[in-house]
């Protein structure tokens, strides 16, 4: 059972988390903006943002955009790994799987 204590000490982190991230986000404006634009031009990037719930596994987002875009799945492989490393997509392992999530962070 949690205390009263514990539980105003957490609203309080989450209150400090939320200040840094719209701090974080206010910094890096530009660039977020930029990114966004970069991806939303970018059909491949922009169907896989689409796909990632984290309800499908990588290997069915890989097929479906594959059947949506006509590209290969190296091109799709290599999307997706760039939409990691910018942050739009954030991997979760599930058993054998990798899913793939939306972070948010561009929309």
């Amino acid at each position: 059972m949690v205390m009263t204590s514990e539980v105003e000490l957490l609203e309080e982190i989450s209150k400090k988390m939320s200040q840094l991230i719209v701090l974080a986000k206010l910094s890096s404006s530009k660039f977020i903006v930029e990114t966004k634009e970069e991806i939303k031009k970018d059909p491949v990037s922009l169907a896989v943002l689409q796909l990632a719930d984290g309800t499908m596994s990588s290997s069915q987002i890989k097929e479906k955009v594959k059947e949506q875009t006509k590209v290969s799945e190296r091109t799709i492989e290599g999307r997706i790994s760039e939409l990691t490393e910018k942050g739009a997509l954030t991997a979760v392992r599930k058993g054998k799987e990798i899913y793939y999530e939306n972070s948010g962070l561009y929309d």
